[in-house]
């Protein structure tokens, strides 16, 4: 296993190192920091265009930035900056041609579309969708709207926007030409109380959508599909297939009919396991945080956090729907953030027998490594970790 380069966001301020670049030596155990950048506050997370130009969230004092950085000489140099177009900017990504950029804001509930320059620089905020109104939990986390994760589709020229305040998923069209989003119709209405937090594509399953909701805690399986109306405009949709808790303690923690979804309700998640909370307590509940899948799109892996810090596997079938694998503990507190980290090559390629996973512990200033057993499917915590000021996004950097 070689070395891997990555980036690490954080809630830390702009008087501390609040972005780094490191680099992590699985085989030997061992991480280094590479260099550390000052001067922005809360850029809590972070996205690499097709170009290797890196997008940053901020906060400011009128409310948040987005900030184009370029990388020179071993270290990172601002280009210009843009409005985030709301309050608590906390999502951020840019599509697979390096073209646009998107930035969720989770406190107003709105996201922002933005186009670029050649050279990385942002060009103007081209579109704005501002949500409203009251979720089911209108006393707490769900009476406004809070957009809380916006992304390009793999496949298509498609946007899709998680508001866990309103618990749905929008669906716009990606209209490059005229750089707007356009409604197709196609949002997706989960169960009162969900809360839609972060989704992830498999590349091995095209027209599959894997959906983490915060509040349930669940992983919500859709399949799109297309059907041609008598005028002959096609229609597409999403159609749950699957839901399942994100820390079951059972091969068949599984409930898939589309009856269940409909009505809005669910198996119960099993018990915590007090063997896997920090701290050992059973009354504080637990919280999706994040989904991402191995580069094969063969696994699918979850942090959760208050009760259980931990970071569960799903094996997905040919059919997409996931069968759980293996939980762990994470290595510390509140897991924002997760990635994986593997050798590649295509995917009729023999796999090595381990990936790996970094993980951003917010609460206790740690990215820790966990190791994946393909073989034998089990996901383990390493004696890895690296101090950082209150991490919460994991980066990559592609060879």
């Amino acid at each position: 296993m070689g070395t891997f380069q990555f980036f690490v966001g954080t809630h830390a301020s702009a008087d501390e190192p609040s972005i780094l670049k490191c680099e992590a030596d699985f085989g030997n155990g061992t991480f280094k920091t590479i260099y550390t950048m000052q001067g922005i506050s809360d850029p809590t997370y972070l996205a690499l265009s097709r170009d290797r130009n890196l997008y940053a969230l901020g906060k400011t004092s009128d409310g948040g930035s987005v900030y184009a950085l370029k990388e020179t000489d071993s270290a990172l140099s601002v280009l210009n900056t843009a409005p985030s177009g709301g309050l608590g900017p906390c999502h951020i990504s840019s599509d697979p041609l390096g073209t646009f950029l998107l930035c969720a804001n989770y406190s107003s509930g709105s996201v922002a579309l933005y186009d670029l320059e050649e050279d990385g620089r942002i060009h103007s905020m081209c579109d704005l969708r501002q949500y409203s109104g009251t979720g089911y939990d209108s006393g707490d986390r769900q009476k406004g709207p809070h957009a809380h994760f916006a992304s390009f589709h793999e496949e298509r020229d498609e946007v899709l926007v998680c508001d866990l305040g309103l618990d749905r998923v929008y669906v716009y069209e990606l209209d490059r030409q005229a750089r707007k989003l356009r409604d197709t119709g196609r949002s997706i209405r989960l169960p009162d109380g969900a809360g839609p937090r972060h989704l992830a594509f498999s590349g091995s399953h095209p027209g599959m959508l894997y959906v983490l909701t915060e509040m349930a805690n669940r992983i919500f399986v859709y399949q799109y599909s297309e059907t041609e109306s008598p005028d002959g405009q096609i229609h597409g949709q999403y159609n749950c297939v699957q839901t399942i808790s994100a820390v079951p303690d059972r091969s068949d923690a599984f409930c898939g009919t589309s009856p269940e979804v409909a009505s809005g309700t669910w198996d119960e998640a099993a018990p915590p396991d007090v063997s896997l909370m920090i701290p050992p307590t059973a009354d504080n509940g637990s919280i999706g945080c994040a989904v991402r899948f191995s580069a094969d799109g063969r696994y699918l892996f979850v942090s959760s956090r208050l009760g259980y810090q931990s970071i569960s596997a799903f094996r997905c079938d040919d059919s997409g729907r996931l069968h759980f694998c293996s939980r762990s503990l994470c290595g510390g507190i509140t897991p924002r953030d997760f990635n994986v980290f593997e050798e590649t090559g295509s995917l009729n390629d023999e796999k090595p027998r381990y990936c790996y996973i970094l993980t951003a512990n917010q609460d206790s200033d740690l990215v820790t490594a966990q190791r994946f057993d393909r073989t034998e499917e089990v996901l383990e915590l390493l004696e890895m970790n690296m101090g950082a000021v209150k991490p919460t996004c994991i980066l990559p950097v592609k060879p």
